[in-house]
């Protein structure tokens, strides 16, 4: 019986050239990932029977290797785009909120941007080496402005570099992103140690919370009550109807929208979504005092937890809030969209002097800062307490919150009196009952 002959390189077979139809030498095997047969065309650099026989075995070599790796539980790879990869993450995310998507799709784009430049095209080739290249390039990124004089939406960059927090923010949207894909084993060469290494934050010298002073919240609130004031000169509503000339507001009211953020705390997608039918301004205390509350629904929320804010803390908010439902008891509370929240922000600063840098998630910082430091407010219990009204931990609270601020009165019972703003928030009141603002909402 003859002796069977051994094959040179096992798994993977040589397929001669076909001439008529202008094919060169190609291999045929079976892929360890895919199951598949495949075949590829050599390279025209093996013209020699020697040269495509040596090639022949070391692909037969990373086969049975691939095989082992396989074999010990390692992901199979896909052959998907990692672009369609990417994109995987927003179809099977539906459910987050339309800022947080915002945000991972700003630091996806630049990701899949980077990865297009550098060649990572498909899933199956990121690498740890390569999440480093990609974190080198965030952090070496300079601040962009809109360029005056040119193209609608084109931007110039500056010579500042960004802040810690700016890229932290994106290392952390592109990790949470990858680690889902890794999870669903579309990233077969990146492992949890990967992506620490590879997406390691940078150190934030900002640790504590950025919050804003008594005389900067009186500066603030002024700015609005002089923003809800600003009437125009004249119109031709007015000429026609005969009314007296200078009547009609030129913005829609933003004071009591500010004094709300800033004395409830809730962020702001909670703040514009809050519909009358949450508010119960008849709610009361442990002892049986009428305080109110308002009801955050778990769709609205950043946490998807049903959340109660107690109004006892600020009973100035509660008597805002009491004449406007004297003017509006159905649908939206305050009737404002994202986009005009932004913009009324910027026109603060820009237009009625309200101190630079202060956006809606400081005025949720500052009421966090405020609650927790305040001791005539919540006594001892201070952190726990005013974690459980901003809705997220009480570790969250004692990082950030806990011994940031010196110098509240002790006698202070209420933010308003803790953060000096009582007269403000007197204003603020008697604008909201007053006919020419009734005509803002």
């Amino acid at each position: 019986m003859a002796k069977r002959r051994k094959r040179k390189h096992p798994g993977v077979v040589l397929i001669r050239p076909e001439k008529s139809r202008r094919i060169g030498w190609r291999a045929r095997f079976v892929d360890p990932d895919t199951g598949k047969s495949t075949k590829i065309t050599l390279d025209r650099a093996y013209r020699t029977a020697e040269l495509r026989e040596d090639w022949a075995r070391r692909k037969s070599r990373s086969l049975d290797k691939r095989r082992l790796e396989l074999d010990g539980g390692a992901h199979r790879k896909t052959g998907t785009l990692l672009a369609v990869a990417v994109e995987t993450y927003f179809d099977e995310h539906t459910h987050l909120r339309e800022r947080t998507v915002q945000t991972y799709r700003s630091a996806a784009t630049k990701f899949v941007r980077w990865a297009s430049r550098t060649r990572v095209r498909l899933a199956d080739d990121l690498t740890g080496p390569r999440l480093l290249t990609f974190r080198a390039e965030l952090i070496g990124q300079k601040k962009s402005s809109p360029e005056r004089g040119g193209k609608r939406g084109s931007v110039t960059k500056g010579g500042k570099a960004r802040s810690a927090a700016t890229i932290n923010r994106e290392l952390r949207s592109v990790g949470t992103i990858l680690s889902y894909l890794r999870k669903r084993g579309l990233l077969p060469r990146i492992s949890i140690d990967n992506l620490k290494d590879g997406l390691e934050k940078l150190p934030d010298s900002a640790a504590r919370a950025e919050y804003r002073k008594p005389n900067e919240l009186r500066a603030l609130l002024d700015a609005a009550i002089r923003h809800d004031a600003a009437v125009f000169k004249s119109t031709r509503a007015e000429h026609v109807a005969g009314e007296n000339q200078g009547s009609t507001p030129k913005h829609q009211a933003i004071a009591p929208f500010v004094a709300f953020v800033l004395l409830s705390g809730v962020r702001l997608g909670e703040a514009l979504s809050l519909d009358w039918k949450q508010v119960d301004l008849e709610a009361l205390d442990e002892d049986g005092s009428r305080v109110g509350e308002i009801h955050l629904r778990k769709e609205d929320t950043k946490t998807k937890r049903p959340r109660t804010v107690g109004l006892e803390v600020s009973p100035a908010l509660r008597r805002m809030l009491a004449a406007m439902r004297l003017q509006n008891r159905s649908g939206s509370v305050f009737g404002l969209t994202s986009g005009s929240a932004y913009s009324a922000a910027a026109r603060l600063q820009k237009e009625f002097g309200a101190p630079d840098g202060i956006g809606w998630q400081v005025l949720r910082r500052s009421c966090g800062t405020y609650l927790t430091n305040a001791s005539g407010i919540f006594g001892g219990s201070s952190a726990y307490l005013s974690a459980k009204q901003l809705g997220h931990s009480v570790q969250v609270a004692e990082r950030h919150y806990l011994g940031v601020m010196r110098g509240i009165r002790r006698d202070a019972q209420t933010l308003e009196a803790a953060m000096q703003i009582e007269k403000q928030m007197a204003k603020i009141v008697a604008s909201v009952q007053t006919p020419r603002l009734k005509r803002l909402g």
